[in-house]
Protein backbone atom coordinates (compact mmCIF):
# COMPACT_ATOMS: atom_id res chain seq x y z
CA UNK A 1 0.00 0.00 0.00
CA UNK A 2 1.20 3.45 -0.65
CA UNK A 3 0.81 5.88 1.87
CA UNK A 4 1.75 9.50 2.34
CA UNK A 5 3.69 8.72 5.47
CA UNK A 6 4.31 12.77 5.94
CA UNK A 7 0.28 13.06 6.53
CA UNK A 8 0.62 10.28 8.67
CA UNK A 9 3.21 11.48 10.67
CA UNK A 10 1.42 14.48 11.18
CA UNK A 11 -1.59 12.44 12.16
CA UNK A 12 -2.27 12.66 16.07
CA UNK A 13 -3.23 8.96 16.38
CA UNK A 14 0.58 8.58 15.14
CA UNK A 15 2.11 10.76 17.06
CA UNK A 16 5.58 10.13 18.50
CA UNK A 17 5.69 7.19 16.32
CA UNK A 18 8.47 6.31 13.29
CA UNK A 19 8.04 5.64 9.81
CA UNK A 20 8.54 2.21 10.53
CA UNK A 21 6.22 2.11 13.38
CA UNK A 22 3.45 3.02 10.98
CA UNK A 23 3.86 1.07 8.59
CA UNK A 24 4.16 -1.91 10.97
CA UNK A 25 0.81 -0.85 12.36
CA UNK A 26 -0.83 -0.61 9.12
CA UNK A 27 0.60 -3.93 7.66
CA UNK A 28 -1.03 -5.67 11.35
CA UNK A 29 -4.18 -4.04 11.48
CA UNK A 30 -4.93 -4.71 8.00
CA UNK A 31 -5.82 -1.12 6.91
CA UNK A 32 -7.61 -0.32 3.95
CA UNK A 33 -7.88 2.94 2.07
CA UNK A 34 -11.49 4.37 0.37
CA UNK A 35 -11.47 6.76 -1.88
CA UNK A 36 -14.94 9.26 -2.01
CA UNK A 37 -16.03 11.72 -4.28
CA UNK A 38 -17.18 14.86 -4.07
CA UNK A 39 -20.38 15.37 -1.57
CA UNK A 40 -20.16 11.35 -0.52
CA UNK A 41 -20.68 9.90 2.61
CA UNK A 42 -18.27 7.71 4.58
CA UNK A 43 -22.06 7.22 6.85
CA UNK A 44 -24.57 8.68 7.79
CA UNK A 45 -26.32 9.71 11.51
CA UNK A 46 -27.41 6.32 13.23
CA UNK A 47 -24.95 4.30 11.49
CA UNK A 48 -22.64 2.23 13.99
CA UNK A 49 -18.90 3.08 13.06
CA UNK A 50 -16.23 0.59 13.92
CA UNK A 51 -13.53 2.04 12.42
CA UNK A 52 -11.32 5.11 13.19
CA UNK A 53 -10.58 7.25 10.08
CA UNK A 54 -7.88 8.87 9.10
CA UNK A 55 -8.41 11.46 6.03
CA UNK A 56 -5.23 11.21 3.58
CA UNK A 57 -6.34 13.77 0.95
CA UNK A 58 -9.15 16.29 0.63
CA UNK A 59 -11.63 16.94 2.90
CA UNK A 60 -14.42 15.51 5.10
CA UNK A 61 -17.36 17.53 7.00
CA UNK A 62 -19.32 15.88 10.22
CA UNK A 63 -22.39 17.55 9.34
CA UNK A 64 -25.93 17.19 11.01
CA UNK A 65 -29.61 17.98 10.05
CA UNK A 66 -31.97 20.06 11.98
CA UNK A 67 -35.71 19.85 12.47
CA UNK A 68 -36.14 22.04 9.18
CA UNK A 69 -33.88 20.19 6.94
CA UNK A 70 -31.52 22.88 7.36
CA UNK A 71 -27.75 21.62 7.60
CA UNK A 72 -25.46 22.35 10.34
CA UNK A 73 -21.76 21.98 10.15
CA UNK A 74 -19.85 20.67 13.47
CA UNK A 75 -16.54 19.74 12.41
CA UNK A 76 -14.24 20.00 8.94
CA UNK A 77 -11.57 17.09 9.07
CA UNK A 78 -8.46 17.89 6.18
CA UNK A 79 -5.40 15.86 5.96
CA UNK A 80 -4.13 14.06 9.09
CA UNK A 81 -7.93 14.49 10.56
CA UNK A 82 -9.15 11.67 12.35
CA UNK A 83 -12.89 10.62 12.37
CA UNK A 84 -14.84 8.58 14.07
CA UNK A 85 -12.18 7.44 16.92
CA UNK A 86 -14.78 8.31 20.12
CA UNK A 87 -17.85 7.06 18.25
CA UNK A 88 -16.34 3.12 17.90
CA UNK A 89 -14.61 3.48 21.35
CA UNK A 90 -18.13 4.54 22.59
CA UNK A 91 -20.05 1.84 20.40
CA UNK A 92 -22.85 4.23 20.30
CA UNK A 93 -24.96 4.81 16.82
CA UNK A 94 -23.12 8.09 15.15
CA UNK A 95 -24.65 11.61 15.74
CA UNK A 96 -23.31 13.21 12.72
CA UNK A 97 -22.98 12.08 8.88
CA UNK A 98 -19.53 12.15 7.52
CA UNK A 99 -19.73 13.60 3.70
CA UNK A 100 -16.62 14.27 1.63
CA UNK A 101 -16.98 17.62 0.65
CA UNK A 102 -14.43 17.41 -2.21
CA UNK A 103 -12.52 14.51 -3.49
CA UNK A 104 -10.71 12.39 -0.41
CA UNK A 105 -9.37 9.65 0.65
CA UNK A 106 -9.32 7.72 3.72
CA UNK A 107 -7.50 5.42 5.81
CA UNK A 108 -9.65 3.43 7.94
CA UNK A 109 -8.81 1.57 11.48
CA UNK A 110 -10.73 -1.38 12.78
CA UNK A 111 -11.74 -0.13 16.52
CA UNK A 112 -10.83 -4.15 17.87
CA UNK A 113 -7.41 -4.19 16.62
CA UNK A 114 -6.82 -0.90 18.35
CA UNK A 115 -7.95 -1.60 21.37
CA UNK A 116 -6.92 -5.21 21.76
CA UNK A 117 -3.54 -4.44 20.89
CA UNK A 118 -1.61 -7.62 19.47
CA UNK A 119 -0.37 -10.91 20.90
CA UNK A 120 3.65 -9.70 20.73
CA UNK A 121 2.68 -6.42 22.94
CA UNK A 122 4.52 -3.89 20.60
CA UNK A 123 5.40 -0.85 22.09
CA UNK A 124 3.87 1.41 19.08
CA UNK A 125 0.53 -0.40 20.12
CA UNK A 126 0.64 0.77 23.27
CA UNK A 127 1.54 4.14 22.01
CA UNK A 128 -1.57 4.30 19.78
CA UNK A 129 -3.97 3.25 22.35
CA UNK A 130 -2.10 6.52 24.13
CA UNK A 131 -2.98 8.87 21.21
CA UNK A 132 -6.50 7.71 20.94
CA UNK A 133 -6.92 8.60 24.37
CA UNK A 134 -5.14 12.05 24.07
CA UNK A 135 -7.04 12.39 20.72
CA UNK A 136 -10.51 12.11 22.25
CA UNK A 137 -9.35 14.51 25.20
CA UNK A 138 -8.47 17.39 22.46
CA UNK A 139 -11.76 16.77 20.73
CA UNK A 140 -13.45 16.96 24.06
CA UNK A 141 -12.25 20.56 24.83
CA UNK A 142 -12.85 21.47 20.94
CA UNK A 143 -16.34 20.91 22.05
CA UNK A 144 -16.34 22.84 24.84
CA UNK A 145 -14.92 25.25 23.12
CA UNK A 146 -17.48 25.38 20.80
CA UNK A 147 -20.49 25.23 23.78
CA UNK A 148 -18.66 28.39 24.95
CA UNK A 149 -18.91 30.67 21.80
CA UNK A 150 -22.74 29.28 21.56
CA UNK A 151 -23.32 30.32 25.26
CA UNK A 152 -22.22 33.83 24.17
CA UNK A 153 -25.66 35.60 23.75
CA UNK A 154 -24.28 38.22 21.08
CA UNK A 155 -22.54 38.07 17.22
CA UNK A 156 -19.36 39.76 18.36
CA UNK A 157 -18.43 37.78 21.27
CA UNK A 158 -18.44 34.57 19.70
CA UNK A 159 -16.49 35.88 16.42
CA UNK A 160 -14.10 37.32 18.75
CA UNK A 161 -13.74 34.18 20.79
CA UNK A 162 -13.42 31.96 17.81
CA UNK A 163 -10.86 34.14 16.33
CA UNK A 164 -8.87 34.77 19.78
CA UNK A 165 -8.92 30.56 19.88
CA UNK A 166 -7.47 30.32 16.27
CA UNK A 167 -4.56 32.56 17.04
CA UNK A 168 -3.59 30.70 19.82
CA UNK A 169 -3.76 27.51 17.55
CA UNK A 170 -1.66 28.99 15.48
CA UNK A 171 0.88 30.38 17.99
CA UNK A 172 0.38 33.79 15.85
CA UNK A 173 -1.89 37.29 15.16
CA UNK A 174 -2.09 35.81 11.67
CA UNK A 175 -3.60 32.66 10.99
CA UNK A 176 -5.93 30.89 8.24
CA UNK A 177 -9.11 29.14 9.61
CA UNK A 178 -10.75 26.14 7.93
CA UNK A 179 -14.37 27.82 7.17
CA UNK A 180 -15.20 29.86 4.13
CA UNK A 181 -18.19 32.42 5.46
CA UNK A 182 -21.13 30.02 5.14
CA UNK A 183 -19.26 27.59 7.16
CA UNK A 184 -18.14 30.14 9.76
CA UNK A 185 -21.80 31.21 10.54
CA UNK A 186 -23.02 27.40 10.62
CA UNK A 187 -20.10 26.80 13.02
CA UNK A 188 -20.72 29.75 15.31
CA UNK A 189 -24.61 29.77 14.90
CA UNK A 190 -25.26 33.26 13.42
CA UNK A 191 -26.72 34.24 10.38
CA UNK A 192 -24.21 34.06 7.48
CA UNK A 193 -24.97 38.14 6.51
CA UNK A 194 -24.78 39.47 9.89
CA UNK A 195 -21.30 37.75 10.54
CA UNK A 196 -20.37 39.79 6.93
CA UNK A 197 -21.27 42.70 8.44
CA UNK A 198 -19.49 41.92 12.11
CA UNK A 199 -16.37 41.54 10.09
CA UNK A 200 -16.09 44.91 8.30
CA UNK A 201 -16.78 47.17 11.43
CA UNK A 202 -14.08 44.79 13.34
CA UNK A 203 -11.91 45.61 10.54
CA UNK A 204 -13.45 49.47 10.40
CA UNK A 205 -12.53 50.04 13.12
CA UNK A 206 -9.04 48.65 13.22
CA UNK A 207 -9.45 45.39 15.15
CA UNK A 208 -8.59 42.66 12.78
CA UNK A 209 -7.59 42.73 9.08
CA UNK A 210 -8.92 39.88 6.72
CA UNK A 211 -9.40 37.98 3.33
CA UNK A 212 -11.47 35.48 2.54
CA UNK A 213 -10.07 32.56 5.03
CA UNK A 214 -7.22 34.78 6.69
CA UNK A 215 -7.24 37.04 9.28
CA UNK A 216 -4.84 39.52 11.48
CA UNK A 217 -5.97 40.51 14.96
CA UNK A 218 -4.65 43.98 15.22
CA UNK A 219 -5.94 44.38 18.61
Amino acid sequence: MDLPVNVLQSCSLFRNMSETDIRHLVTCFGASVRRYGRGAFLWHEGEQVRHAGIVLRGVVDAVEYRIDGGEQLVARHTAGGVVGDLLMAGGQPSPVSLRASEEAEVLFLPVDDILGGCSACCPCHTQLRHNLLAEAAEKFWALRRRLSYLSEPGLRPRLLLYLRDEAKRANSATFTIPFNRQQLADFLGVNRSALSRELSRLAEEGDIEYYRSSFRILK
